[in-house]
């Protein structure tokens, strides 16, 4: 009974399954009854508010993003589903209720016995570890690599989201103290962020260029503002799908309607993250006083969606600024199989938080990480998971959409490190080569080494933007 009612709210997505858990936390942790069903309206309505937006760009991108593909990106014959169909995927596996049930409850056990400082209350976005358990018991056979795999990624998500928490209330000035953002396809970016903004500083001619929200609305009025900018990159992105010589209405009035709608999408985003951040904020405190209480000292976390930050304008610019970008890199990158469709509309704003606040805000520092890093590593994983993905949709019985012949999403690839233990599980498990060995214990140690480089970094930094705020 506990599984089926967990299946049913699983299924229901974050507008549901946030108020539910705000709820329990709030009746663990003693929180007021009135506080907490007050934060869990705001938060159900911040996230409907928020999924509605993301299904909106996810329509009025789909079409043109075909039209732009059939122009521009033959021979991408792997199909980018979105996150959507993937976490319905990972779901679909008869354990995947257990599986987040458990990693909670061990999250809940290490927190208290000081091992990691994140409790991750963000039960929805477990499935990435899930993901990783069920494709290397598919393709190994074995339960103790898989559930190795599974623990080893998971818990590294956790002490990265410790890590880069420092760095968050400087940051973002937020109501809400003591949170992380255990989300392991943004966190884990962190340490290259990082060490990418080093790169940066000591390139002559790129070290100089700083542009962001702020500085564009100053130096070109209302031309700066996040609607306008919308609206331009909505209309270019119309015109490259759209437009064929000479013009007809309809072209120009889808056009149009494109441009209006991401201009839409960057004046309301930041309404809905600013409702799911305000309706938090109580609750933490309410849980962190009682944490406080009973473990005097203690340092702790609330691990929550990375929804809580993407209101920021350089992330809603960057984002969107991304959409249309990222069919230029999957057409340009040597052995890329992947078309980007679902998750190049509404993902890459969760997926390069990371790849900006690192920088000082720098929208160009983001762009430049996003597109020779970020999103390359992430077309060329979700490639080579297709495979298991199209065996765990064969032993679930999941229905895909229409048409689609081998699937991915570009979420699941933005997951490198999950990637190198499930590499490294079917060398072991015997159902795979040396070669594959190498890839994931390469990525491993690429990783361990850009972490270890900036390992005392977030506190630096956070240090320097408390300094730059006093003056």
């Amino acid at each position: 009974m506990l599984l089926k009612l967990f299946a049913w709210l699983f299924a229901q997505g974050a507008p549901v399954i946030v108020p539910v858990s705000v709820l329990i936390l709030g009746f663990i942790f003693r929180a007021p009854f009135r506080r907490t069903v007050t934060c869990a309206l705001r938060m159900g309505v911040g996230f409907t508010a928020l999924y509605a937006l993301i299904g909106i760009i996810f329509e009025a991108l789909g079409t043109p993003g075909q039209l732009m593909s059939q122009r521009f990106g033959i021979g991408l014959t792997i199909t980018d589903v979105g996150w959507p169909v993937h976490s319905g995927i990972t779901f679909s596996l008869a354990y995947s209720m257990l599986a987040i049930a458990l990693l909670f409850l061990l999250n809940a056990v290490l927190v208290a016995v000081g091992l990691v400082k994140t409790l991750n209350v963000d039960f929805f976005n477990h499935w990435p570890f899930v993901f990783v358990l069920g494709a290397v018991q598919l393709v190994t056979g074995s339960w103790g690599l898989a559930i190795a795999s599974c623990l080893i990624y998971w818990f590294l998500t956790l002490k990265m989201a410790d890590w880069s928490a420092p760095i968050l209330p400087k940051y973002y000035d937020m109501p809400i103290a003591g949170i992380s953002i255990p989300h392991s396809h943004s966190v884990l970016f962190a340490p290259f962020g990082f060490v990418l903004d080093r790169l940066w500083d000591r390139i002559p001619g790129i070290n100089k260029i700083k542009i962001d929200p702020a500085g564009i609305r100053e130096r070109f009025g209302v031309l700066g503002e996040p609607i306008v900018i919308g609206f331009a990159v909505g209309a270019t992105v119309g015109g490259l799908a759209y437009l064929a010589w000479p013009p007809t209405g309809d072209q120009i009035a889808n056009v149009i309607k494109l441009g209006l709608t991401l201009g839409f999408f960057m004046h309301l985003l930041p309404r809905a993250s600013e409702l799911i951040v305000m309706g938090m904020a109580p609750l933490s405190e309410s849980i962190r006083e009682w944490i406080v209480k009973r473990m005097p000292g203690r340092e702790f976390y609330l691990g929550l969606d990375a929804a809580v930050l993407v209101g920021a304008p350089e992330h809603v610019a960057l984002g969107v600024l991304l959409a249309p970008l990222c069919y230029l890199v999957a057409v340009l990158l040597p052995g890329n199989a992947v078309l980007p469709l679902a998750d190049a509309a509404g993902f890459m704003i969760f997926f390069t938080v990371f790849a900006v606040n690192t920088c000082r805000g720098n929208l160009f520092r983001g762009l430049l990480n996003s597109l020779i890093l970020w999103i390359p590593v992430a077309l060329l994983i979700s490639g080579a998971l297709s495979p298991v993905t199209m065996e765990m949709v064969a032993q679930t019985g999941f229905e895909l959409p229409e048409g689609a012949m081998a699937i991915t999403s570009i979420t699941i690839g933005s997951h490198f490190v999950g990637f190198a233990c499930f590499k490294i599980c079917q060398f072991l498990g015997a159902a795979g080569s040396i070669g594959d060995l190498a890839i994931g214990l390469g990525i491993l140690l690429v990783f361990a080494a850009v972490w270890y480089a900036v390992r005392r970094r977030p506190r630096e930094y956070a240090e320097e933007l408390e300094q730059l705020r006093a003056q």
